[in-house]
């Protein structure tokens, strides 16, 4: 697992790739690159601990675990878990037993990591997000955007040459070109 400086490391170099490859990129982001880096996020930055933190306005934090259990999102939800202007929004699912799971449910207090309770005032939002789709959502996604070539690029040898297959069956009255490189 990732700790929060190896992320921010992992997103420098994936925003690096971006930019070496804006030619490959639709026009408009293409178009705006000649003008200013859509890459560059001024108002994004790495927050190593919540002591680092300057809590004076409006603001989102993107902490992980997504749990709750420890780091930075333990403690910036224990700090704003009793106010009624923040908000907590678990993106996907969360295991039994852990905080984010537990507010989900909404109960009228919570159980701090000193062992005290506080009121949840806080607004909790759930939205289902998962980085892996099953054969539905990946084939109604593709039906949605109609590219030419579908390459699949990641998952288990077997599994991958199945998916292939119906893809194939799906999309044989498109002539979509369906390929599936060797991993390695």
């Amino acid at each position: 697992m990732f700790d929060d400086v190896s992320k921010i490391v992992f997103t420098k170099r994936c925003m690096v790739v971006y930019q070496t490859y804006i030619n490959s990129m639709n026009e408009r982001i293409y178009n705006q690159f000649a003008n200013s880096n859509p890459f560059d996020f001024k108002h994004i930055s790495p927050l190593k601990s919540i002591e680092n933190f300057n809590d004076v306005g409006p603001s989102v934090v993107m902490a992980s675990p997504s749990g709750l259990q420890s780091g930075l999102s333990r403690q910036s939800y224990e700090i704003w878990c009793s106010d009624k202007k923040n908000a907590c929004v678990i993106p996907g699912y969360d295991v039994e037993g852990t905080l984010a799971k537990t507010i989900i449910n909404e109960p009228k207090e919570v159980t701090l990591m000193n062992g005290l309770t506080a009121p949840l005032n806080m607004q909790v939002h759930y939205i289902s997000f998962s980085a892996h789709a099953d054969f539905a959502q990946t084939s109604t996604f593709l039906k949605e955007l109609m590219p030419p070539n579908i390459i699949l690029v990641h998952g288990e040898g077997n599994e991958m040459r199945r998916l292939k297959q119906k893809l194939i069956t799906q999309f044989a009255y498109r002539n979509t070109k369906i390929i599936s490189p060797k991993a390695g």
